[in-house]
């Protein structure tokens, strides 16, 4: 297909003149769209790899309790945990956890606050099995009065949801700009044809097919587009290397997606001004060959 003759002066139509820039905004935004819908793929099956079956249980601070008799309780709320069907795995955070979990909220200076920080249990469940969680909270009153179960289920649920939502929306738009880069070659391609109509003719006349004819056309897309494909590449790849610094001093909101980027996620980025450049020929070749059959010489 790469062996082209350009023998017809395409070169001289103004209309195909914007067509490598049309292409590589079109590649720009197919990788920005193809990046947003790998890193939110990727952020969404880790969440819901490392956060599924996990719940945490906090025991408020008792109020001038002594270490003996706090350590007593905690060991008995554990205790009546583990003992929870369903249940595989219980882990009571220390204070430094505790702090850093609380941080984003409270800040660096708690200790200065006089909060009294509660103890938090880090609880794993059975992917099978449900945990009676409100038999559990029963059971938990009476060893620790204040105690609150917090399932992480239903937060997940709803997070998961938009971020699946984002996710279908990036791969609709990589699908939408791919189909108008195929409209707007076509288009460019039909024009030109008839801009250049008296030329094909007189090639006709003179025993051309129409195979040399739409050949003609793909060599001017294999061109222009892999020009604003190169283009479009470029600029993605600067919006995507500025965003990652962005994110690294977390002055983003998708910082923690950007974060997560990783090298495998580069070759379906690579291939997509490969296809751009593909679906131009493609689309070129079809367009010109239909509408040629649909000349009368």
């Amino acid at each position: 297909m790469l062996r082209f003759r350009t023998d017809l002066p395409l070169d001289r139509d103004s209309t195909a003149r914007f067509l490598p820039w049309i292409i590589g905004f079109m590649v720009y935004l197919a990788i920005i769209a193809a990046t947003v819908a790998l890193l939110v793929h990727h952020v969404t099956q880790r969440w819901q790899r490392d956060l599924s079956g996990q719940l945490t249980v906090e025991l408020p601070a008792v109020i001038d309790e002594e270490p003996a008799a706090r350590k007593q309780r905690l060991d008995a709320a554990v205790e009546e945990i583990s003992d929870t069907n369903g249940v595989i795995g219980t882990r009571l955070l220390d204070d430094a956890e505790v702090r850093r979990l609380l941080a984003p909220w409270l800040g660096d200076q708690m200790e200065e606050l006089g909060v009294a920080l509660p103890d938090l249990v880090a609880v794993s469940t059975a992917p099978d099995i449900r945990p009676n969680l409100s038999e559990l909270a029963a059971r938990l009153q009476r060893v620790s009065p204040g105690a609150v179960i917090e399932d992480h289920a239903q937060f997940n649920a709803g997070a998961l949801s938009f971020l699946r939502t984002i996710e279908v929306m990036a791969v609709s738009l990589l699908a939408l700009v791919l189909a108008a880069t195929a409209g707007v070659v076509a288009f460019t391609a039909r024009a030109g044809l008839s801009i250049h109509r008296r030329i094909v003719e007189i090639v006709h006349l003179v025993g051309a097919h129409d195979s040399y004819v739409a050949r003609q056309f793909q060599a001017q897309a294999f061109r222009y587009g892999f020009f604003g494909a190169f283009i479009g590449s470029l600029l993605a790849t600067a919006t995507l290397l500025m965003a990652a610094v962005f994110a690294a001093r977390g002055a983003v909101p998708m910082s923690a997606a950007v974060r997560t980027f990783e090298p495998w996620m580069i070759w379906p980025l690579a291939l997509i001004p490969f296809a751009a450049v593909l679906i131009a020929m493609i689309t070129v070749r079809i367009a010109v060959l239909t509408a040629l059959r649909r000349m009368a010489y």
